[in-house]
């Protein structure tokens, strides 16, 4: 295997079939071509052309242009990590530089609309800059921002959760969803903005539980202690 010429020989040993069989023969005649003009067996260039003639003759010509027309294609899934992996593993088939102004373009495109935006709108992105930033900075950027959406949509989710278990109804939230990157889910009405002493909004716990006690008193019903309890 140290000489080329005898690797070649032993890759084509394990090609069999009638489909190859006209190939091999014509790679065996430019091996004795080779040898009978004082190309050594250790040339490597030997080995070098063979495997070119050989990508050459049983590569997919036409992966380039299909790669490329999937990248454009692409757009963001629910997993971040497959959506990165799937683009550079498409980008390298098309040929595309990751650092090229159109791949970066085509990946705006392919991410979700809240995260590009999000994107943009970070305080670290100059879109002035007199370097663009790089395939990497986009990537590591668009990590950070999906990691903050999902921190906030957990943090909903828990307040969700606390409303529901006291049976109350919370104010409209914004549903951040796939995409919803940036958005102001605020639980406060602009409009009903109530404080406290210490100049914190008023929850709206005390609205509720006062509007149950009068319907309940305006029909006459007392709360017993363990119902009191209960609400408090």
């Amino acid at each position: 295997m140290k000489k080329p010429f005898s690797r070649i020989v032993t890759m084509l040993s394990y090609m069999d079939g009638t489909c190859i069989d006209a190939w091999k023969g014509e790679q065996l005649l430019k091996l004795q071509e080779a040898a009978d003009n004082g190309v050594q067996e250790t040339d490597e260039d030997l080995w070098t052309d063979y495997m070119e003639r050989f990508k050459n003759a049983f590569t997919n010509q036409n992966r380039r242009s299909e790669a490329y027309q999937e990248l454009c294609k692409l757009k963001q899934g629910d997993s971040l990590d497959d959506f990165f992996a799937k683009f550079k593993q498409l980008a390298f088939e098309a040929g595309v530089p990751l650092d090229d102004k159109g791949t970066i373009e085509t990946l705006k495109h392919a991410m979700t609309q809240g995260l590009t935006s999000t994107i943009i709108n970070s305080p670290t992105f100059d879109p002035t800059a007199k370097d663009p930033w790089t395939f990497k900075q986009w990537e590591e950027q668009a990590r950070k921002s999906h990691l903050k959406w999902k921190a906030a949509a957990k943090f909903t989710q828990r307040c969700q959760g606390l409303f529901q278990a006291f049976k109350l109804a919370p104010r409209q939230v914004n549903n951040p969803g796939r995409g919803g990157y940036g958005r102001n889910n605020n639980w406060k009405n602009k409009n009903d903005q109530r404080t406290t002493s210490q100049g914190e909004y008023h929850m709206d716990v005390d609205a509720t539980v006062t509007s149950d006690i009068n319907t309940t008193a305006g029909r006459g019903q007392q709360h017993s202690e363990a119902k009191k309890a209960e609400l408090m």
